[in-house]
């Protein structure tokens, strides 16, 4: 039996088949349940928590073997990565055998019918149709859906790199959720995850021509947003609402003029908040780490790193002046 996952997030835990799918159903989508043996019996368990509105992380067994056919997600994808035993997930017209090395990846307008072995405990990733699609670029009006390659090989260096995101998501989580308690923190990791897995997992949206480069206006547009409110919880898809333009050509303008993405001048943009703050901070008053979550820098180590490459001192002597 693998380690049971988000233990302090308790969904819902039972024994009787219909009260599974019902909860299940509120949390997903409608589905069909049913213990593949007459002798079978149910032993449910679904923890769950959520990064910000686009990403949730979950937690699922059932026990004994059972058949779910939910059909098309319609407005989500998920991750099925199972932790303990085995699971046959038919995505489409692709059936994927999903153990500890590879994991299924179901897309919105695929149908799926799963069959989840004895013991088989998973780790789903539920990621919400509209992040996903305007992070691939296609929330301006194209009318092809992204559809992801159904079959995720765990142990493609890309893709085990991904995972870890989702773990460091996990851990932080299990010991309270500082990370994520910061809108903006929580809104930058989860894109980072899903454009992770978009550059990670095989998908439809990198065979649709992308939209002409803009030229400098709506790169120069964009930074003056920022700029204007490095508070704000940015998403790439609201920072290209505001110019016109899609998230994707956004990102290959911001590319091709500044050699970054609007999410990492917004990180920029918010260090160098961080430095003005420790300029003018009373350090007697004032910590590094009471500055740096107010412009949504979490991981110490991490942003430590990142500002002493930025400004060749740590954060801690720019605060003793």
């Amino acid at each position: 039996m693998a380690t049971t996952l988000l233990s302090r997030h308790r969904q819902i835990a039972t024994v009787e088949l219909e009260q599974a799918r019902d909860e299940v159903a509120r949390r997903f989508c409608a589905h069909r349940l049913t213990l593949t043996r007459a002798s079978g019996r149910l032993d449910m368990l679904h923890n769950a928590a959520a990064i910000g509105r686009d990403v949730t992380l979950n937690y699922l067994r059932y026990g004994d073997e059972v058949r779910i056919t939910p059909g098309r997600f319609d407005d989500f994808y998920l991750v099925q990565v199972p932790l303990a035993g085995t699971a046959r997930v038919r995505v489409g017209e692709r059936v994927v055998a999903s153990d500890r090395t590879h994991a299924s990846l179901g897309s919105p307008t695929e149908p799926v019918d799963m069959l989840w072995s004895d013991g088989c405990e998973q780790l789903l990733v539920y990621l919400r149709r509209q992040a996903v699609e305007e992070l691939a670029g296609e929330g301006q009006g194209c009318a092809a859906p992204v559809v992801f390659d159904p079959m995720m090989d765990l142990e493609a260096p890309s893709l085990r790199a991904w995972l870890r995101l989702v773990h460091l998501a996990l851990d932080d989580i299990e010991a309270g959720g500082a990370l994520f308690r910061s809108p903006l923190a929580a809104t930058h990791f989860e894109q980072t995850l899903i454009s992770g897995l978009l550059a990670a997992q095989p998908n439809s949206s990198g065979t649709i021509a992308p939209a002409p480069v803009p030229g400098s206006r709506v790169v120069r547009a964009v930074v003056q947003l920022i700029e204007s409110e490095p508070e704000r919880a940015w998403r790439l898809a609201e920072l290209a609402g505001h110019v016109g333009v899609s998230a994707r050509t956004l990102q290959e303008a911001f590319q091709r003029e500044l050699g970054t993405s609007p999410l990492e001048q917004l990180r920029r943009t918010r260090m160098e908040r961080v430095r003005r703050d420790l300029v003018d901070a009373d350090p007697s008053t004032t910590s590094v780490t009471d500055v740096a979550a107010r412009w949504g820098f979490f991981h110490l180590g991490r942003f430590s790193q990142a500002y002493r490459a930025a400004y060749q001192e740590l954060p801690s002597q720019t605060l003793a002046g």
